[in-house]
Formats: structure tokens, C-alpha cells, sequence
């Protein structure tokens, strides 16, 4: 008998506040404890925070540890520090959010992180009063020297300011784990936005980034273009591609600031999600969106979704040039947009068909290596086992033939010119073994691999 699970929950019916406890039941393989405990909007204060010590030391085996929308502060999380430290040696998400910790609690969270937090993963302080100092407090020790296992990290609704993206960026240069950032509305404005992004491009790990509600301008959107065209200039490898998602929502971009990031986007070969809702641009900013997205290659990594929700200035006219700039695009596969004029399901309509047909190339792309490789090794065998072959088989005969032998599975022609002929090389050796398809795809694909990857999680999600 496996390991079974259980879980119980208490629900206020008028407040919404839960406690949530999923238990690791025990039998023959398995041992007992609790490995996710949930105790949200409970009123949990400082005083409280004594008898769930008492609960946190004997939990060896908790994984995730939720406390968000209480009253816990300083004194509060310093009870829970300790035990947390001897008892829940396998904690990797702890959600913090909603409390009172303010920048004395983020130092005590950050000394865990030095002493007893190597295993934690995710770690959410939003919405807690955090200032610069906490956050510089968490940044000094979100360094290798320091903390190798951090990789989500969410500082929303604080109190940062540019100061406190300042340290942020600073550790950007040094760090090596984190993947998420979420620093939203932390009034951020142009200097925080400039000192962040100086930092990112000596980064290579972090591949979400939010900065939505920061009071950014056309002025902090250069540094953001400065980024975007010097990390295209690296080689991407297919474990550090570089930042692959972007939130700049809710900030003061207009067109000026729009033209600004479309002149990184036209150099970008790995930033794939830019959610850009409610950033005031009208029909003159969306014709700088639309030459980007006319001027990306079938063959050449750019945008896989692109979200301009609440941009209430753009007309019928934009949205009709968004699908022709669409149609020359065989990458994009989502477009998110509020269309509320007369006719917009005619436009909406355009768009669809042209996200559909994209889905097929991506489709397309993950398969036609495949199959190449397939049916490459079944021509070898065949020819090799005729009585008229030599042992060599198809590796023998001239490139282009074997290019007219298996160029056919291309329909779509999706492929560059140097990975068909990684792909028949591949196809027509026998002496290249690929555990995985992944590994084969990344032989085949080399630098496209992983935004190819990415674009097939998309077209699953």
C-alpha cells in the first residue's frame, strides 16, 4: 500500500479565512506528519504565533507553510524562526504575505535564509510594509556565498522605492538561483527601473520579472530597451535563455515609452511573454507594436504572447493592423486585448485564425526534428540491409539527396537551413544515441531549443 494523503478544513462562511492541513498518512513505507499547513486570514497575532511554535517543532516532514492576511510582525515571526529552523527541515514554500512584518521581520526572514533556509524555494512577503532597508536586508543575502535555493520571490505592494530596486539590482549581478521577481507596486518610478535593469544584464537565471504599477515612464522604458538588446547579443544556452517573461502593466509608458520597448523587441531572442495592460498607449504607439511583430522572421525567436488589455485609447484601426502585423508573424500564439468598438468580432475573427495557424508552426516544429531523425534511421537501416548497400547506407549519398529524401516532412518549412542538416546528420549517423527527446530536439534546434520548448508549453497551457 503507497503513500495516501488527507486533508481537513475549517472555513468561516462570512469572513473566508481557513485553515487547511494536508496530512502524509502513515502505512508500511511511509512516515506521519504533516507536509502543508495553511492558516489564513485567521486573525493569527503575535501572541498567537506561541502555540503554533509549539505545532512547527515537531513537523519534519511540512513543505509548505502559509500564514497569509493575519497580523504577525517582527516579534511574531522571531517565535516562529526557531522552530521553523529545527523542525521543518523540509520547508520550500513559506507565504508570508498580508502581515505586519515590515523591514525588522524581512531581517529576521533573511538570517534564516543564511542559517537554517537552504531548502526554501518560494518565499512571499508582499503587502507587509517593507521598506529599502528590509530589502536590502534580503539582498545581501541572496548571494551565493550566502543562499542557493530561492528561486521565487515576491515583494508586491511594499515600500522599495528606488533605493530598494537599487539593492535589488545589485544582487542580480551576483545572484544565480532566483527565476521569479515580482516587485509591484513598490513606486518604483524611472531611477528604481534603471538601477534594476543595470543589474538584470549581468543576469542570467531570472526568467519572470514584474514591475507593474511603478510609476515608469518612456524614460525608465530605456533602460529596459538597453537590456533587451544587450542580452541579444549573448548566446543563449538552453538553462540561462535570459528574462523570458515581462510585466510593465499600469505604468505611465504611453507611446513614447512603447516605441522605446518595441526598440529592444526588435533585437530580442528570448523575452517570449510581455504583458503591457493599461500602459496609455493609442493607435501612434501600436504601429511600433505591429513593425515588430511584421519584422519577425518565421525562423527567428520573438514574442509567443502579448497582453495590451485596458489600453482604452486604441481604436478599430489598431486592432486591424495588429492582425495584418499578425499575419506575417508565424511565432505569436496569444494576443490578449479588449476590442469594444462596432465590428470587432470581423477583427477578432482575423486574429484567431492567424493564432491558429501559428499553433500549427510551433506544432510543427517540435515534430518535424523528430520525424526527420525517424525516418532518416529507417531509410539507413533499409538501404543497409539491402544486398546492394554498403554498410555505410544513406550517410553515403550526396547532402542534397538525402535533403530531397526527407525535406517533405517540412511542409511548413519551420526548420532553418542549418538545422536540416543537423537533423540529417543526426538521422543518417548511427553513432548518435539520444536518451530523451528533449536531448535530441536540443541537437537538432541548438539555440532555438529553448524557446521552441517554450513555445510548446504555451501551445499546451
Amino acid at each position: 500500500m503507497g503513500l495516501g494523503a488527507r486533508h481537513q478544513m475549517t472555513q468561516s462562511r462570512h469572513t473566508g479565512s481557513h485553515a487547511l492541513v494536508h496530512c502524509a498518512q502513515a502505512d508500511n513505507m511511509a512516515p506521519m506528519g504533516l507536509y502543508a499547513l495553511e492558516l489564513c486570514q485567521l486573525g493569527l497575532s503575535d501572541k498567537k504565533c506561541a502555540w503554533l511554535s509549539s505545532v512547527l517543532e515537531t513537523q519534519p516532514y511540512l513543505q509548505l507553510l502559509s500564514l497569509r492576511d493575519n497580523h504577525i510582525g517582527h516579534t511574531g515571526i522571531r517565535r516562529l524562526i526557531a522552530p521553523l529552523a529545527r523542525g521543518c527541515r523540509k520547508l520550500s514554500v513559506l507565504d508570508l504575505s498580508g502581515n505586519m512584518l515590515q523591514s525588522q521581520g524581512v531581517r529576521i526572514l533573511a538570517q534564516f535564509l543564511v542559517t537554517s533556509g537552504q531548502g526554501l524555494e518560494t518565499l512571499d512577503v508582499s503587502s507587509n510594509g517593507v521598506t529599502a532597508i528590509g530589502a536590502r536586508d534580503l539582498a545581501n543575502v541572496l548571494v551565493p556565498e550566502f543562499n542557493l535555493s530561492l528561486k521565487h520571490l515576491n515583494l508586491n505592494m511594499n515600500q522599495l522605492e528606488g533605493s530598494g530596486c537599487e539593492a535589488m539590482g545589485r544582487m542580480l549581478v551576483q545572484n544565480q538561483t532566483l527565476e521569479v521577481l515580482t516587485l509591484s507596486q513598490n513606486n518604483m518610478f524611472d531611477n528604481g527601473c534603471q538601477a534594476l535593469f543595470f543589474g538584470l544584464e549581468s543576469n542570467t537565471t531570472l526568467k519572470s520579472l514584474d514591475i507593474s504599477g511603478n510609476f515608469i515612464s518612456h524614460v525608465g522604458a530605456r533602460s529596459i530597451q538597453t537590456y533587451l538588446q544587450s542580452s541579444s547579443t549573448h548566446t543563449p544556452t538552453d538553462n540561462q535563455p535570459g528574462l523570458q517573461s515581462l510585466n510593465v502593466s499600469a505604468n505611465s509608458l504611453g507611446d513614447e515609452g512603447i516605441d522605446v520597448l518595441c526598440g529592444g523587441l526588435s533585437t530580442n531572442r528570448h523575452l517570449i511573454d510581455l504583458i503591457a495592460n493599461n500602459v496609455d498607449v493609442t493607435d501612434n504607439g501600436m504601429q511600433h507594436v505591429c513593425k515588430v511583430l511584421k519584422a519577425g522572421a518565421v525562423n527567428t525567436p520573438s514574442l509567443l504572447t502579448l497582453s495590451l488589455r485596458h489600453n482604452y485609447r486604441l481604436t478599430r484601426n489598431s486592432y486591424a493592423q495588429l492582425a495584418e502585423a499578425s499575419k506575417a508573424n508565424h511565432n505569436i500564439l496569444r494576443i490578449a486585448a479588449d476590442l469594444q468598438f462596432e465590428g470587432w468580432d470581423e477583427v477578432w475573427t482575423k486574429v484567431e485564425m492567424i493564432l491558429i495557424r501559428n499553433t500549427v508552426y510551433a506544432m510543427e516544429r517540435y515534430r518535424v526534428p523528430l520525424l526527420m531523425v525517424a525516418r532518416g534511421r529507417i531509410l539507413l537501416r533499409d538501404i543497409t540491409h539491402s544486398t546492394s548497400a554498403n554498410s555505410t547506407g544513406i550517410y553515403s549519398l550526396p547532402i542534397e539527396l538525402r535533403r530531397m529524401i526527407l525535406i517533405a516532412l517540412d511542409k511548413h518549412n519551420v526548420l532553418t537551413r542549418t538545422q536540416h542538416i543537423s537533423a540529417l546528420n543526426i538521422a543518417c549517423n548511427p553513432a548518435n544515441h539520444f536518451s530523451t527527446k528533449q536531448e535530441l530536439l536540443a541537437a537538432v534546434l541548438a539555440n532555438d531549443y529553448a524557446f521552441v520548448h517554450e513555445m510548446i508549453k504555451t501551445v499546451h497551457s
